[in-house]
């Protein structure tokens, strides 16, 4: 009587102990692994250095997204942009198949398509002339398909972008000058990231806004920088920024944010800029040794405070530069006519102009 009275009993409780467990029991929220896209458009050939772009959506957050070339594990990033960089040196000549691979929050798994990447390292081919939106739709997409010694020449418009030259030795220059290109790096840390190379990267004629640190010149990059307009609100850091690089700084207007011109360890020179209406400094010495930087002939309006750790340049001037930015001009009677750097002319052979506006290399209109 009393065995069979524990036997009931014990059957019970472990009816219980299975009916708690199964009302207990919580699945993931999301069953679905991400969406995987291709946002680079490969060109027939590539050369050196290029960016993988991938757009990556899922009702979770994700935790990583993972590159395999012909099968491999490459590299790993755990944050947005997916942009993969891939020295296609290392890989020989031919087709090589890349796919990228995303996990959510619940480790679910997300495959993109075969991309296929055909490396012609080996051919020779010389420098070209790239044009956006002609011949490529982005400005980025340009970039990956360029080489050395290409130029990248960018019709007016307005492109929200985030650009990395990934150290190719290019020029890159829009086509009608500043007031009528805009490149809009919104809600990113550098609307332009200039990587550092073997060679020169060369920039003119852009109106860039919109990032944290609009200019962001990598450690060791060699960059020349002309007649281009770098603008920001007050509550950004900065517009151009340096730790350790190298080039010419010639020839821009530096608007807004919290600092103008923010160089480390910099050698080669800045002429010939407008700095105003920065919220802090216009030009801030962040190097811990003496900076080889050579600068002067600048003209400084309505900073916090024209230098931090810089004494005034040669030749620098102060006051209002009466420019007028929708026609590309200075006003009669403006301080920084004829008033930079004696050495740099302008296209007619005069005294170079401060500001985005003169110099060998500005826009005539």
């Amino acid at each position: 009587m009393y065995a069979l009275l524990f036997i009931f009993v014990a059957a019970c409780f472990v009816a219980g102990c299975k009916e708690e467990n199964i009302t207990q029991v919580v699945g993931p929220q999301d069953w679905q692994g991400p969406t995987v896209e291709w946002q680079s458009a490969m060109d027939a050939e590539v050369r050196g250095t290029v960016g993988l772009d991938v757009a990556v959506h899922d009702s979770s957050s994700i935790l990583r997204v993972k590159l395999y070339v012909d099968g491999g594990e490459n590299q790993t990033l755990t944050a947005p942009p997916y942009r993969f960089t891939v020295i296609t040196d290392s890989l020989g000549d031919g087709v090589h198949l890349c796919e990228a691979r995303a996990w959510d929050h619940y480790e679910n798994l997300g495959i993109s398509p075969v991309l296929r990447v055909n490396v012609a390292n080996s051919i020779a081919q010389g420098p070209r002339v790239l044009w956006v939106p002609d011949s490529l739709a982005t400005i980025q997409a340009a970039i990956n398909a360029a080489q050395d010694f290409d130029t990248i020449r960018v019709s007016d418009g307005t492109y929200q972008e985030i650009l990395n030259t990934f150290g190719k030795g290019i020029w890159l220059e829009s086509e009608h000058g500043p007031q009528f290109c805009a490149i809009n790096g919104s809600d990113s840390y550098n609307t332009l990231a200039i990587a550092s190379g073997p060679r020169s990267c060369t920039v003119r004629g852009f109106h860039l806004t919109g990032a944290e640190i609009v200019v962001g010149l990598g450690d060791d990059c060699l960059a020349d920088i002309f007649n281009n307009v770098m603008s920001s609100d007050t509550t950004k850091t900065g517009l151009i920024r340096s730790d350790y690089a190298g080039g010419l700084v010639h020839n821009n207007l530096f608007e807004g944010g919290q600092v103008g011109v923010d160089l480390g360890y910099t050698w080669g020179s800045s002429y010939n800029n407008i700095i105003r209406n920065c919220s802090r400094y216009g030009q801030w010495n962040a190097a811990l040794y003496t900076n080889p930087l050579e600068y002067g002939y600048n003209l400084f309006w309505q900073n916090g405070s024209n230098y931090f750790n810089f004494e005034p340049g040669i030749g620098d001037v102060y006051g209002d530069p009466m420019l007028d930015l929708a026609n590309g001009t200075l006003l009669p009677g403006s301080p920084a006519l004829h008033a930079g750097n004696p050495e740099i002319l302008n296209i007619d052979g005069s005294r170079s102009d401060i500001g985005p506006f003169g110099g060998p290399w500005a826009y005539t209109m």
